[in-house]
C-alpha cells in the first residue's frame, strides 16, 4: 500500500507541475498578447503622425501655389497695362485712343428691343438706322427721375442714350433717359386719355 501511495502520491505531483506548466503558457501567451497591442497602438500612433504631417506638407503646397498664382496675375495685369499705355503712346502721343474712349456721343430714337445687356434703337436723324449697344453695371436708366433697369425698357420707348466707344470699337451705353413712353408700356387706362 505504501507503493499505492507513492505512486498517487507522484502521480498528484505530476499534475501539479504540469498544470502549471500550462499556466505559465498560457501567462506568456498574454503577455504575447499584450506586446502585439501595444506594438498595434504604437504603429498606429506613427501612422496618424505621418498622416498629419502630409497633410500639412499639402496645404502648403497649395498656399504656394495660390501665392504663385497671385504673383502671376500681377505680372500679367502689368504686362496689359503696359500694353495699354504702348497703344495708347503709338498714336504720337496725341492721346487720340483714350480720348475716343472717354468722349460721350449722344443719339436719340426709339426703342426697337431692349435687355439687361443690350439695347436697340431705331434713329430716325439716320434715316431710321439700326444702332445697336451693349451695357454693363454702370449703364444709368432713367425715367421721371427714377432709376430703371435696362430691360424694364419696352419697344417703342422714346430715349436719350450717351455711349462710348470700348477698345472693341463696340457702342457701350453710359446712360438712358427715356423721353417718351409707348402706350405699349403704359398699363391700362381708362377712356379718359382719349
Amino acid at each position: 500500500m505504501r507503493k499505492l501511495m507513492a505512486a498517487v502520491m507522484v502521480v498528484s505531483g505530476l499534475g501539479l507541475v504540469t498544470g502549471c506548466e500550462r499556466k505559465g503558457d498560457v501567462q506568456r501567451q498574454q503577455e504575447n498578447v499584450a506586446e502585439a497591442q501595444r506594438e498595434v497602438v504604437e504603429e498606429q500612433r506613427e501612422a496618424s503622425q505621418d498622416i498629419a504631417a502630409t497633410a500639412q506638407d499639402k496645404q502648403e503646397d497649395v498656399a504656394e501655389a495660390r501665392q504663385d498664382l497671385a504673383e502671376e496675375q500681377n505680372k500679367l495685369a502689368d504686362k496689359q497695362y503696359e500694353q495699354l499705355s504702348e497703344r495708347d503712346t503709338a498714336t504720337g502721343g496725341s492721346g487720340m485712343a483714350s480720348d475716343k474712349q472717354a468722349k460721350l456721343e449722344e443719339v436719340k430714337g426709339t426703342i426697337q428691343s431692349a435687355s439687361s445687356g443690350n439695347l436697340t434703337l431705331i434713329v430716325p436723324d439716320k434715316d431710321n438706322q439700326l444702332m445697336r449697344f451693349k451695357s454693363d453695371s454702370q449703364v444709368k436708366v432713367m425715367r421721371d427721375d427714377k432709376a430703371l433697369s435696362l430691360s424694364s425698357l419696352k419697344a417703342g420707348d422714346e430715349v436719350r442714350a450717351s455711349y462710348q466707344m470700348d477698345p472693341n470699337g463696340q457702342m457701350l451705353l453710359r446712360s438712358v433717359e427715356v423721353t417718351k413712353t409707348s402706350a405699349k408700356s403704359l398699363p391700362d387706362m381708362p377712356d379718359m386719355a382719349k
